[in-house]
């Protein structure tokens, strides 16, 4: 079996021994005793509690979770601190509280959502609001995309120029290591990525 399919039920079979009572008086989540909804990403988020099945909709689309879905929505579900707050300021990985890495944070490939942006501006501003992003003025577009309730992350995009391709870059909220780990912050911006490409294959 695939390593990615082994470490996905793993982690589904940690989320099912955990205690599920206080799942749903969290800000954000519904439910009763058979599941708990909410939204990640913008998208209708649906949890089996007896199953773990995790299970998207948006607009007519209805898939199950990947590896990389899977593993944010249980880490945020079962590992944020109980008073995770977000602080409304934001800065790239490398910024976060706590953490020392070499580079200048997350960015995404131009060949991916950059070169789409900077082809169909107008495509991609309607895609981000699709998700329940927010317009920002930083710089040529920035959109403040929701991740889960109570957190959200920004996307700061620029045109190409004569010197320099497209360029995105995600921003994340200072305490966004109070909602999930380090390492899965980049699982939430591959899925942020695929629901963009989506949104834009959609509108």
């Amino acid at each position: 079996m695939d390593n990615y399919v082994l470490a996905q039920d793993r982690a589904r079979q940690a989320f099912l021994r955990r205690n599920h009572d206080g799942f749903a008086t969290r800000p954000g989540i519904s439910g009763n005793t058979e599941e708990i909804t909410f939204r990640f990403l913008g998208t209708k988020t649906t949890v089996g509690l007896k199953t773990g099945e995790i299970a998207f909709q948006w607009e007519n689309k209805i898939w199950k979770a990947d590896y990389s879905e899977a593993f944010s929505v249980y880490d945020w579900l079962c590992d944020s601190k109980p008073q995770a707050t977000a602080s409304g300021e934001f800065c790239p990985a490398h910024g976060l509280p706590g953490v020392y890495v070499a580079g200048s944070g997350l960015s995404m490939s131009p060949k991916c959502l950059a070169e789409a942006a900077d082809q169909e501006p107008g495509l991609f501003s309607r895609a981000c609001e699709a998700l329940g992003g927010r317009r920002l003025y930083l710089g040529d577009m920035a959109y403040e995309i929701p991740v889960v309730p109570g957190l959200t992350m920004v996307l700061k995009f620029y045109h190409r120029d004569e010197e320099f391709p497209p360029s995105m870059t995600i921003l994340w909220d200072k305490n966004t290591l109070e909602f999930v780990r380090y390492e899965t912050i980049y699982y939430i911006a591959g899925a942020l990525c695929q629901r963009l490409e989506l949104a834009m294959s959609c509108l």
